[in-house]
Protein backbone atom coordinates (compact mmCIF):
# COMPACT_ATOMS: atom_id res chain seq x y z
CA UNK A 1 0.00 0.00 0.00
CA UNK A 2 1.38 3.39 -1.00
CA UNK A 3 2.26 5.87 1.75
CA UNK A 4 0.17 8.99 2.25
CA UNK A 5 1.82 12.39 1.87
CA UNK A 6 1.95 15.53 3.97
CA UNK A 7 3.28 18.71 2.36
CA UNK A 8 5.07 21.18 4.64
CA UNK A 9 5.65 24.68 3.24
CA UNK A 10 8.13 26.18 5.64
CA UNK A 11 10.48 29.10 6.21
CA UNK A 12 13.83 28.01 7.69
CA UNK A 13 14.08 24.44 8.95
CA UNK A 14 15.96 24.14 12.25
CA UNK A 15 17.12 21.10 14.27
CA UNK A 16 14.04 21.24 16.50
CA UNK A 17 11.83 21.02 13.38
CA UNK A 18 13.70 17.96 12.18
CA UNK A 19 13.24 16.27 15.57
CA UNK A 20 9.47 16.73 15.22
CA UNK A 21 9.48 15.57 11.59
CA UNK A 22 11.43 12.42 12.41
CA UNK A 23 9.31 11.63 15.47
CA UNK A 24 6.24 11.87 13.25
CA UNK A 25 7.66 9.50 10.62
CA UNK A 26 8.82 7.02 13.26
CA UNK A 27 5.34 6.92 14.79
CA UNK A 28 3.35 7.01 11.54
CA UNK A 29 5.20 4.82 9.05
CA UNK A 30 2.40 5.00 6.47
CA UNK A 31 3.20 8.68 5.83
CA UNK A 32 5.88 10.56 3.90
CA UNK A 33 6.79 14.16 4.68
CA UNK A 34 7.67 16.54 1.86
CA UNK A 35 9.24 19.73 3.22
CA UNK A 36 9.75 22.83 1.07
CA UNK A 37 11.86 25.40 2.91
CA UNK A 38 14.12 28.39 2.42
CA UNK A 39 17.45 27.95 0.70
CA UNK A 40 20.76 29.69 1.29
CA UNK A 41 19.59 33.06 -0.06
CA UNK A 42 17.03 33.48 2.76
CA UNK A 43 18.35 31.34 5.61
CA UNK A 44 19.81 32.93 8.72
CA UNK A 45 21.86 29.85 9.71
CA UNK A 46 24.01 27.33 7.85
CA UNK A 47 22.08 24.34 9.19
CA UNK A 48 21.55 21.51 6.68
CA UNK A 49 18.75 18.99 7.12
CA UNK A 50 19.88 15.35 7.53
CA UNK A 51 18.71 12.77 5.03
CA UNK A 52 15.82 10.51 5.99
CA UNK A 53 14.17 7.74 4.02
CA UNK A 54 10.62 9.07 4.43
CA UNK A 55 11.34 12.80 4.51
CA UNK A 56 12.13 14.70 1.31
CA UNK A 57 13.49 18.24 1.52
CA UNK A 58 13.16 20.78 -1.28
CA UNK A 59 14.45 24.34 -1.60
CA UNK A 60 11.75 26.97 -2.01
CA UNK A 61 13.96 29.03 -4.32
CA UNK A 62 13.87 26.21 -6.89
CA UNK A 63 10.10 26.55 -7.37
CA UNK A 64 7.97 29.20 -8.94
CA UNK A 65 4.24 29.05 -8.23
CA UNK A 66 3.49 26.88 -11.25
CA UNK A 67 6.20 24.36 -10.30
CA UNK A 68 5.07 24.30 -6.68
CA UNK A 69 1.53 23.65 -7.87
CA UNK A 70 2.83 20.73 -9.95
CA UNK A 71 4.54 19.28 -6.87
CA UNK A 72 1.28 19.63 -4.94
CA UNK A 73 -0.63 17.85 -7.73
CA UNK A 74 1.96 15.06 -7.89
CA UNK A 75 1.90 14.44 -4.15
CA UNK A 76 -1.86 14.69 -3.63
CA UNK A 77 -1.24 15.44 0.07
CA UNK A 78 -3.65 14.57 2.85
CA UNK A 79 -2.62 17.73 4.69
CA UNK A 80 -0.72 20.92 3.92
CA UNK A 81 1.13 22.73 6.72
CA UNK A 82 2.16 26.33 6.01
CA UNK A 83 4.54 28.47 8.11
CA UNK A 84 2.25 31.47 8.34
CA UNK A 85 2.03 34.25 5.79
CA UNK A 86 5.73 34.54 4.90
CA UNK A 87 5.60 33.35 1.29
CA UNK A 88 2.99 34.45 -1.25
CA UNK A 89 3.28 31.26 -3.30
CA UNK A 90 2.79 29.16 -0.16
CA UNK A 91 -0.47 31.02 0.43
CA UNK A 92 -1.57 30.37 -3.13
CA UNK A 93 -1.01 26.64 -2.67
CA UNK A 94 -2.89 26.80 0.64
CA UNK A 95 -5.84 28.42 -1.12
CA UNK A 96 -5.81 25.72 -3.82
CA UNK A 97 -5.59 22.94 -1.22
CA UNK A 98 -8.45 24.42 0.78
CA UNK A 99 -10.59 24.49 -2.37
CA UNK A 100 -9.66 20.83 -2.93
CA UNK A 101 -10.94 20.00 0.59
CA UNK A 102 -7.42 19.11 1.75
CA UNK A 103 -6.76 19.90 5.44
CA UNK A 104 -4.72 23.12 5.58
CA UNK A 105 -2.94 24.16 8.78
CA UNK A 106 -1.22 27.52 9.28
CA UNK A 107 1.53 28.27 11.80
CA UNK A 108 1.52 31.35 13.97
CA UNK A 109 3.83 32.30 16.84
CA UNK A 110 2.51 35.87 17.01
CA UNK A 111 1.41 37.27 20.35
CA UNK A 112 -1.31 39.87 20.76
CA UNK A 113 0.45 43.07 21.80
CA UNK A 114 -2.29 45.56 20.92
CA UNK A 115 -0.17 46.88 18.06
CA UNK A 116 -1.52 48.47 14.89
CA UNK A 117 -0.40 45.38 12.97
CA UNK A 118 -2.30 43.13 15.41
CA UNK A 119 -5.47 45.20 15.01
CA UNK A 120 -5.23 45.13 11.20
CA UNK A 121 -4.76 41.34 11.35
CA UNK A 122 -7.93 41.00 13.45
CA UNK A 123 -10.02 43.35 11.30
CA UNK A 124 -9.01 41.63 8.07
CA UNK A 125 -8.54 38.09 9.40
CA UNK A 126 -11.04 36.68 6.89
CA UNK A 127 -8.74 37.73 4.04
CA UNK A 128 -5.39 37.34 5.81
CA UNK A 129 -5.99 33.97 7.47
CA UNK A 130 -9.35 32.27 7.03
CA UNK A 131 -9.25 32.12 3.23
CA UNK A 132 -6.05 30.08 3.49
CA UNK A 133 -6.17 28.03 6.69
CA UNK A 134 -8.69 25.62 8.22
CA UNK A 135 -6.67 25.32 11.43
CA UNK A 136 -3.91 27.22 13.20
CA UNK A 137 -1.02 25.43 14.88
CA UNK A 138 0.48 27.52 17.71
CA UNK A 139 3.26 27.01 20.28
CA UNK A 140 1.51 28.19 23.43
CA UNK A 141 -1.07 30.13 25.41
CA UNK A 142 -0.25 33.64 24.16
CA UNK A 143 -0.50 32.58 20.52
CA UNK A 144 -3.72 30.68 21.21
CA UNK A 145 -5.26 33.86 22.61
CA UNK A 146 -4.25 35.82 19.50
CA UNK A 147 -5.73 33.20 17.17
CA UNK A 148 -8.97 33.36 19.13
CA UNK A 149 -9.02 37.11 18.45
CA UNK A 150 -8.50 36.28 14.77
CA UNK A 151 -11.77 34.38 14.88
CA UNK A 152 -10.56 30.78 15.02
CA UNK A 153 -12.74 28.54 17.20
CA UNK A 154 -11.12 26.64 20.07
CA UNK A 155 -11.32 23.35 18.17
CA UNK A 156 -9.57 24.96 15.19
CA UNK A 157 -6.39 25.76 17.15
CA UNK A 158 -3.90 22.96 17.80
CA UNK A 159 -0.66 22.55 19.78
CA UNK A 160 2.32 22.47 19.59
CA UNK A 161 4.04 24.37 16.80
CA UNK A 162 7.53 23.99 18.29
CA UNK A 163 9.25 21.36 20.38
CA UNK A 164 12.73 20.86 21.78
CA UNK A 165 14.70 17.67 21.32
CA UNK A 166 13.55 16.59 24.77
CA UNK A 167 15.25 13.18 24.63
CA UNK A 168 18.69 14.67 23.87
CA UNK A 169 18.63 17.08 26.79
CA UNK A 170 16.91 14.60 29.09
CA UNK A 171 19.84 12.19 28.73
CA UNK A 172 22.24 14.94 29.77
CA UNK A 173 20.13 15.84 32.78
CA UNK A 174 19.87 12.25 33.94
CA UNK A 175 23.61 11.62 33.63
CA UNK A 176 24.89 14.90 35.13
CA UNK A 177 22.37 16.23 37.70
CA UNK A 178 24.18 14.61 40.65
CA UNK A 179 27.63 15.90 39.64
CA UNK A 180 26.97 19.40 38.33
CA UNK A 181 29.26 22.22 39.47
CA UNK A 182 26.74 25.12 39.29
CA UNK A 183 29.35 27.78 38.56
CA UNK A 184 28.32 29.24 35.19
CA UNK A 185 25.43 31.17 33.59
CA UNK A 186 24.46 30.26 30.02
CA UNK A 187 23.00 32.50 27.30
CA UNK A 188 22.19 31.12 23.83
CA UNK A 189 20.75 33.37 21.16
CA UNK A 190 21.37 35.87 18.42
CA UNK A 191 23.52 38.80 19.49
CA UNK A 192 20.86 41.41 18.83
CA UNK A 193 19.39 44.08 21.08
CA UNK A 194 16.00 42.33 20.98
CA UNK A 195 17.57 39.43 22.92
CA UNK A 196 18.65 41.67 25.81
CA UNK A 197 22.24 40.44 25.53
CA UNK A 198 23.79 43.91 25.87
CA UNK A 199 21.96 44.45 29.16
CA UNK A 200 22.88 40.99 30.43
CA UNK A 201 26.59 41.56 29.79
CA UNK A 202 26.45 45.03 31.37
CA UNK A 203 24.75 43.75 34.53
CA UNK A 204 26.89 40.61 34.77
CA UNK A 205 30.16 42.55 34.38
CA UNK A 206 29.16 45.01 37.10
CA UNK A 207 28.16 42.28 39.56
CA UNK A 208 31.07 39.97 38.73
CA UNK A 209 33.76 42.65 39.00
CA UNK A 210 32.23 43.89 42.26
CA UNK A 211 32.49 40.33 43.64
CA UNK A 212 28.73 40.27 44.21
CA UNK A 213 28.39 37.13 42.09
CA UNK A 214 31.00 34.47 41.29
CA UNK A 215 29.30 32.74 38.33
CA UNK A 216 30.96 33.28 34.98
CA UNK A 217 28.85 33.90 31.87
CA UNK A 218 29.02 31.81 28.69
CA UNK A 219 27.50 33.50 25.64
CA UNK A 220 26.74 31.38 22.56
CA UNK A 221 25.63 33.20 19.44
CA UNK A 222 26.48 35.66 16.70
CA UNK A 223 24.82 38.77 15.30
CA UNK A 224 25.14 42.46 14.57
CA UNK A 225 26.26 43.31 18.13
CA UNK A 226 29.10 40.80 18.13
CA UNK A 227 31.87 43.38 17.59
CA UNK A 228 30.28 45.89 19.99
CA UNK A 229 29.79 43.70 23.05
CA UNK A 230 32.41 43.45 25.79
CA UNK A 231 33.82 39.90 25.74
CA UNK A 232 37.16 40.94 27.24
CA UNK A 233 36.59 40.88 31.00
CA UNK A 234 37.63 37.79 32.94
CA UNK A 235 34.13 36.58 33.79
CA UNK A 236 32.88 35.99 30.27
CA UNK A 237 33.40 33.41 27.51
CA UNK A 238 32.01 33.77 23.99
CA UNK A 239 31.39 31.23 21.23
CA UNK A 240 29.98 32.46 17.91
CA UNK A 241 28.52 29.05 17.19
CA UNK A 242 28.13 25.74 18.96
CA UNK A 243 26.13 22.77 17.72
CA UNK A 244 23.81 20.95 20.10
CA UNK A 245 26.40 18.24 20.82
CA UNK A 246 28.91 20.89 21.97
CA UNK A 247 26.31 22.71 24.06
CA UNK A 248 25.40 19.45 25.76
CA UNK A 249 29.03 19.07 26.88
CA UNK A 250 28.78 22.41 28.71
CA UNK A 251 25.78 21.54 30.81
CA UNK A 252 27.61 19.83 33.69
CA UNK A 253 28.86 23.24 34.87
CA UNK A 254 25.82 25.41 34.14
CA UNK A 255 24.00 26.81 37.16
CA UNK A 256 21.13 28.40 35.22
CA UNK A 257 20.04 29.67 31.82
CA UNK A 258 19.31 33.35 31.14
CA UNK A 259 17.40 34.81 28.18
CA UNK A 260 16.33 38.40 28.99
CA UNK A 261 14.68 39.12 25.62
CA UNK A 262 12.85 42.37 24.93
CA UNK A 263 10.51 40.32 22.73
CA UNK A 264 10.46 36.58 22.07
CA UNK A 265 7.41 35.10 20.31
CA UNK A 266 8.26 31.67 21.73
CA UNK A 267 11.89 30.63 22.36
CA UNK A 268 12.59 26.91 21.86
CA UNK A 269 15.87 27.44 23.69
CA UNK A 270 13.88 27.91 26.93
CA UNK A 271 12.29 24.50 26.39
CA UNK A 272 15.75 23.03 25.77
CA UNK A 273 17.09 24.59 28.97
CA UNK A 274 14.15 23.19 30.91
CA UNK A 275 14.67 19.71 29.44
CA UNK A 276 18.32 19.93 30.51
CA UNK A 277 17.18 20.56 34.08
CA UNK A 278 18.31 24.18 34.33
CA UNK A 279 16.69 26.93 36.38
CA UNK A 280 15.76 29.81 34.06
CA UNK A 281 15.73 33.60 34.13
CA UNK A 282 13.67 35.13 31.34
CA UNK A 283 11.17 37.90 30.67
CA UNK A 284 7.38 37.93 30.66
CA UNK A 285 7.39 38.65 26.93
CA UNK A 286 9.00 35.27 26.16
CA UNK A 287 6.19 33.01 24.98
CA UNK A 288 7.80 29.78 26.21
CA UNK A 289 7.93 31.14 29.77
CA UNK A 290 4.18 30.51 30.04
CA UNK A 291 4.85 26.76 29.71
CA UNK A 292 8.27 26.22 31.24
CA UNK A 293 8.98 28.86 33.91
CA UNK A 294 7.09 29.58 37.13
CA UNK A 295 8.35 32.66 38.91
CA UNK A 296 10.12 31.93 42.22
CA UNK A 297 9.81 28.19 41.61
CA UNK A 298 12.15 27.08 38.84
CA UNK A 299 13.46 30.53 38.01
CA UNK A 300 12.51 34.18 37.69
CA UNK A 301 10.28 35.93 35.16
CA UNK A 302 11.22 39.60 34.97
CA UNK A 303 10.12 42.71 33.08
CA UNK A 304 11.93 43.21 29.73
CA UNK A 305 14.73 45.78 29.57
CA UNK A 306 14.79 46.21 33.35
CA UNK A 307 18.33 46.58 34.66
CA UNK A 308 17.07 46.50 38.22
CA UNK A 309 14.97 43.39 37.63
CA UNK A 310 17.79 41.51 35.91
CA UNK A 311 20.31 42.49 38.56
CA UNK A 312 17.97 41.35 41.32
CA UNK A 313 17.38 37.99 39.60
CA UNK A 314 21.12 37.35 39.14
CA UNK A 315 21.77 38.20 42.79
CA UNK A 316 18.98 35.87 43.94
CA UNK A 317 20.49 33.03 41.92
CA UNK A 318 23.95 33.82 43.34
CA UNK A 319 22.62 33.36 46.86
CA UNK A 320 20.69 30.17 46.11
CA UNK A 321 22.24 26.99 47.50
CA UNK A 322 23.30 24.12 45.25
CA UNK A 323 20.58 21.98 46.82
CA UNK A 324 17.91 24.51 45.93
CA UNK A 325 19.34 24.97 42.41
CA UNK A 326 19.08 21.21 41.99
CA UNK A 327 15.43 21.27 43.09
CA UNK A 328 14.67 24.14 40.72
CA UNK A 329 16.34 22.23 37.90
CA UNK A 330 14.23 19.16 38.62
CA UNK A 331 11.11 21.29 38.37
CA UNK A 332 12.30 22.68 35.01
CA UNK A 333 12.87 19.12 33.82
CA UNK A 334 9.35 18.15 34.88
CA UNK A 335 7.86 21.19 33.10
CA UNK A 336 9.72 20.29 29.88
CA UNK A 337 7.50 17.20 29.54
CA UNK A 338 4.51 19.39 28.74
CA UNK A 339 5.61 19.36 25.08
CA UNK A 340 7.36 16.53 23.24
CA UNK A 341 8.30 15.92 19.58
CA UNK A 342 5.66 13.18 19.34
CA UNK A 343 2.90 15.65 20.22
CA UNK A 344 3.63 17.70 17.08
CA UNK A 345 2.76 14.85 14.74
CA UNK A 346 -0.08 13.49 16.86
CA UNK A 347 -1.89 16.83 16.59
CA UNK A 348 -1.82 16.56 12.78
CA UNK A 349 -3.00 12.95 12.77
CA UNK A 350 -5.94 13.93 14.98
CA UNK A 351 -7.03 16.43 12.33
CA UNK A 352 -6.84 13.81 9.59
CA UNK A 353 -8.88 11.42 11.71
CA UNK A 354 -11.66 14.02 11.85
CA UNK A 355 -12.05 14.06 8.05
Amino acid sequence: MQNKNILVLYAEVMPYNVVAFEAFINAHKNFNLHVVSWGESKKVTSYQEPKHLNITYYKEENFNLKELHCLYNDLKPELVLVSGRMEKKYLEIAKIAKKDKVVVVGNSDNQYLGSFKNIISILFSKFLYHQYFDYMQVPGKLQYEFCRKLGFKKEKIIFPQYTADVNLFEKVYQTTFETRKYNTILFIGRLEKIKGIDLLIKVHKELYESNLISEKLIVVGSGSLETQLNFKYSGIEHHSFMNQADIVKLLHKIKYFCLPSLYEPWGVVIHEAAAAGLPIITTNICGAATSFVENDKNGYVIIPNSEHGLKEALLKMAHTSDEQISRMGKLSYDFSKKITPEMWGNSLIELLNKK
